[in-house]
């Protein structure tokens, strides 16, 4: 029974790679994404259960032998949330994280239509914010695979730093 539920749950995780796919989303940010909600939740939970078992022990007016193995078990709570948050809801994060980036993808792309057709009807000229996007990306797709490289850890220190600040 727990190995027909475990294949059946990892086949729905795969069909959410089938539906980023589709979608034209890259599943690994959905997946990563979600992994780090999970992450996130879980310590909110443990630190929830931890404040629970402060204000119980502080309210009693003697301390019972369990106490100390339920500080002991507790200190594993922020794992054991996860566990159950992967096992059991963690498809369904990926497809909310599918369908927001979907959302957010073709919001964009109105969005720079949009511009576009104003910048047209204001200059006369076509696609101007198209273009610009299209010249950065081949300058960037020109460089060598170091350099991208390079590039790509320069921007995530700098989104480091920013979150850091």
């Amino acid at each position: 029974m727990i190995k027909r539920y475990f294949e059946n749950y990892f086949s729905r995780v795969k069909a959410t790679k089938q539906v980023s796919k589709d979608g034209g989303i890259n599943w690994l940010i959905p997946l990563l994404n979600s992994l780090l909600i999970t992450v996130v939740v879980s310590f909110y939970l443990a630190q929830a259960v931890w404040f629970m078992l402060d204000i119980w022990q502080s309210a009693q007016t003697y301390e019972p032998w369990y106490m100390e193995y339920l500080w002991q078990f507790s200190s594993f709570s922020a794992t054991i949330f996860m566990t159950i948050i992967v096992f059991t809801i963690q498809d369904k994060i990926i497809m909310f994280f599918i369908k927001l980036n979907s959302f957010t993808n073709n919001q964009i792309f109105k969005g720079i239509s949009k511009i576009d057709m104003l910048l047209w009807r204001k200059y006369g000229k076509e696609n101007m914010i198209t273009n610009a996007i299209w010249k950065l990306q081949m300058k960037y797709m020109n460089r060598s695979n170091k350099e991208k490289q390079i590039i790509t850890y320069a921007l995530i220190a700098c989104l480091g730093l920013l979150l850091l600040y």
